[in-house]
Formats: structure tokens, sequence, C-alpha cells
């Protein structure tokens, strides 16, 4: 009898026990079910920003990449109001403001000459000593005179030249005080040449050093051959390095323009229809800015309109922008 009680007892253990596991295995994957289920199930998807939403579905996620702006490095320069001079550039010699030819009164051999080349002479001096005698004829010798006071500035002729006219020169007195500019201007610019008309002049001699001359003489005509018009200009300056025969660059200045806006011209960008350039905002911002230009001298452009002064405007680097583009100001 005992022993039939312990196999009761213990079948009804083992089907305890497997009840018991068929329990926890049915709340097991009850509960996975709830919360793993499948993306296209209900109650498994995710919510909007891909968080658990309510009943914990996904919604679809967001993009967290940001698109980068690209700046360019430009270089830059100020827009000034400045005094803008139009000119004319010549080249010319220093030649004396009296010049003047000595003659011998009588044909025949110079036998002396009594000055050098760069002597001071004055007024009724005598230069030089002509021999008009024939052989056979009693020697005697004509003095030549200088007719002005000055410096000698021409003896063609050697000692024992023949001196065949009395239309020939012997010398040349110069009043080397008063020298000007010669100069020679194309017939295409005579209409801007006039009286007092201010010039900058330079010498190779002396680099880097700036004189200044004035119009005071303008021929009435114009040489047939280089259709040329002869000007001279009076140097203002007395200074003792302008020498008579020395070559000198002219800028002829022949208008000046105060108060006018300019730029470098390679800030500028030139088309069939229009010019422009790129301004630049306190936010490093570029505008494309339309402008109208006049003179360009000497690398900067004069802005009659549609720019003003202290705007900040590229000049290295504008190729690479457009209208709104960011930009660096690169030093």
């Amino acid at each position: 009898m005992g022993n039939i009680l312990k196999k009761k007892w213990s079948i009804t253990g083992i089907a305890l026990t497997i009840l018991i596991v068929i329990a926890i295995a049915f709340i097991v994957v009850t509960m996975t079910g709830k919360t793993s289920g499948t993306l296209d199930s209900p109650g498994g998807q995710r919510g909007p920003g891909g968080k658990r939403g309510p009943g914990g579905q996904r919604g679809p996620a967001t993009s967290s990449v940001v698109e980068s702006e690209t700046i360019y490095a430009v270089r830059t320069e100020v827009a000034n109001s400045v005094e803008l001079k139009d000119y004319i550039k010549l080249n010319g010699d220093i030649v004396t403001s009296t010049n003047i030819d000595i003659y011998p009164d009588t044909s025949g051999k110079l036998s002396k000459l009594i000055v050098s080349l760069g002597d001071y002479v004055v007024k009724g001096q005598t230069i030089a000593e002509i021999d008009p005698s024939l052989p056979g004829q009693v020697y005697s010798t004509s003095p030549v005179i200088s007719t002005i006071t000055g410096t000698i500035i021409d003896l063609p002729y050697k000692v024992g030249s023949t001196i065949s006219s009395t239309q020939i020169p012997v010398a040349t007195v110069g009043d080397l005080t008063d020298l000007l500019v010669q100069v020679y201007v194309s017939e295409k610019d005579i209409a801007a040449i006039k009286i007092g008309l201010d010039s900058i002049v330079t010498f190779d001699a002396y680099p880097g050093i700036q004189f200044h001359a004035v119009i005071t003489e303008i021929s009435p005509v114009l040489n047939k051959s280089s259709r040329t018009m002869e000007v001279k200009l009076s140097i203002k300056e007395n200074d003792s390095r302008i020498k008579s025969g020395m070559f000198a660059s002219i800028k002829l200045i022949t208008e000046v323009l105060n108060n006018v806006i300019t730029v470098s011209s390679v800030s500028l960008t030139e088309s069939a229809d229009e010019a422009y350039l790129y301004t630049i905002d306190e936010q490093g911002v570029a505008h494309k800015q339309v402008v109208e230009t006049g003179l360009a001298i000497d690398g900067v452009v004069e802005i009659v309109s549609g720019l003003n002064p202290g705007d900040v405007v590229v000049n290295r680097g504008q190729s690479m922008i457009q209208d709104g583009s960011s930009v660096r100001i690169s030093k």
C-alpha cells in the first residue's frame, strides 16, 4: 500500500513540474511577443524621430548630416576718393632758351680757338681767330667775336680747319641759366596742348627725382614729314644738375580730376554688356556691383557710378566667386 502511495505522489510531482514549466514558457513567449515584434506587426514599429512612440512603434529615422558651405579666400582694397591726372607721355631734349651761332667776318683757315666747350663768355669777347691771307700776302688774322653773353655749347671745327664761308658758324653760345625742354607732339594730341599746361620731367641720370615744367612756346605749324608740332617748356627749378643736351621723359598733364573714386584696374571685370566688380560686406559676403567707368591711368580706373568711397573691393580671386559667395579676406 505504501509503495502505491509513493508512486502516485511521484507521478503527481512530475505532472505538476511539467505544468509549471509550460506556464513559465507561456509567460516568456507572451512577453517576448510584446517587446520584440517585427517592424510590420502592430506594437512593434518605431515612432516619429526614431524614438519609441506610443505603443512602442518605430517611425522613420531623421538625418543628422549638415551640408558645409564653401568659403573663398580673396584679397581686397578700399575704394578711395583721390585726385586723378590724365597726361600725354613724351620724350624730349634740354635746350637753352637763347642759342646763338657765332659767325666769322671773313673766310679762311681757323688759326686759333681761344675758348673751350663749356667756357663762359661775355658779349664782345674774342673766341677765335681766322687767317684769311693767301700765299704771298701779308699774314693777318681776323677775330671772331661773341655777340651775346653765355656759355660755349658747341665748337664744330678744330684749329686748322678751313672756314669757306662767312655763313658757317665757328661756335654756338647759349644762356644756360634759362633751360627749356623741347618736345614734339603728335598730330592726334595737339588739341590738348595749350600755353600754361604743367608737366612732370624726369631724367635717367637722376632716377626717382621729379622736376616740373610749364608750356611756354607752341609752334604755329606742324612738321610736314613727321606730322608733329614743336613745343617748348620752361623748367621751374633752377638746378645745376640739369644740363643742355640731356634726354628727358615728360608727362604732360592735360586734365586734372578732383575727388574721383578709383580702384585698381585688376579689380574690374568687363564684358561686352557691362563692367562690374565685387564688394564685401561686414558679414563676409560678396556682392556683384555693376559700375560705370571713366579714365584709366597707370593701372587705376575712375568709377563714375556704382561705388562709394570706403567700399571694400575684391582685387584678387574674383574669378572664383559669384554674387552671394562667402569669402575670407587674406593678407
